[in-house]
């Protein structure tokens, strides 16, 4: 799959990339790391025969599971 997708979910929208190496940091790459205007909110691992409908759903999953925290608090891990 490619490098980079976006999610849209409640109004708001999402960049995932796929990081490797000193990019992935802190995390070991590869990861797909979730964005908000540039703010990180998650990352996951990431694997070579991801798709992007999969990789849509983790995310979707993720953002659903975590609605009711606090946005100041959604970007730390």
């Amino acid at each position: 799959m490619g490098e980079r997708l976006t999610v849209s979910w409640q109004g708001s929208e999402y960049e995932v990339v796929r990081r490797d190496g000193r990019e992935a940091m802190p995390e070991p790459g590869p990861v797909w790391q979730v964005t908000r205007d540039g703010a990180p909110v998650t990352s996951f691992p990431a694997h070579d025969r991801d798709l992007p409908t999969e990789v849509r759903e983790k995310v979707l999953g993720w953002l659903r599971a975590n609605q009711s925290r606090p946005e100041a608090d959604v970007g730390r891990q």
